[in-house]
């Protein structure tokens, strides 16, 4: 079993191996993961920990489907594109500000992590 620790690791990881200058799959736009990239690390550093316990996992954050990107929203994890600062994270959903929230839902398999978009088995 993985720590929480381990996972948001995993995370941080998973974005430093990422070109914050390119779009690492389709549906995101150049002007959007140029946002996104420094968001998301940033976000992994301060609500990481919280959104592990809470029960956010990797699909459900940074998920993306495994040919079509972001195009499939369906697989699309919560934090892609991420262009609006977070206010909150609870068991339930994340707040971007008082409009916007994403609630947490069931996972689309076999959705991948998007630092994995792309990656041979």
């Amino acid at each position: 079993m993985t720590s929480p620790l381990e996972l948001v690791l995993t995370w941080s990881s998973g974005f430093a191996s990422l070109s914050p200058d390119q779009p690492p799959c389709p549906g995101l736009r150049s002007i959007d993961w140029y946002e996104t990239h420094p968001r998301c690390t940033a976000w992994i550093e301060e609500w990481g920990l919280q959104a592990v316990e809470l029960g956010w996992g990797t699909l459900r954050l940074f998920g993306v489907h495994p040919t079509a990107g972001t195009l499939r929203g369906d697989y699309t994890g919560a934090l892609l594109p991420l262009t609006r600062d977070v206010t909150e994270v609870n068991e339930d959903f994340i707040r971007f500000d008082v409009t916007r929230a994403f609630r947490l839902s069931p996972v689309k398999s076999p959705g991948v992590p998007i630092w994995e978009f792309g990656k041979s088995p």
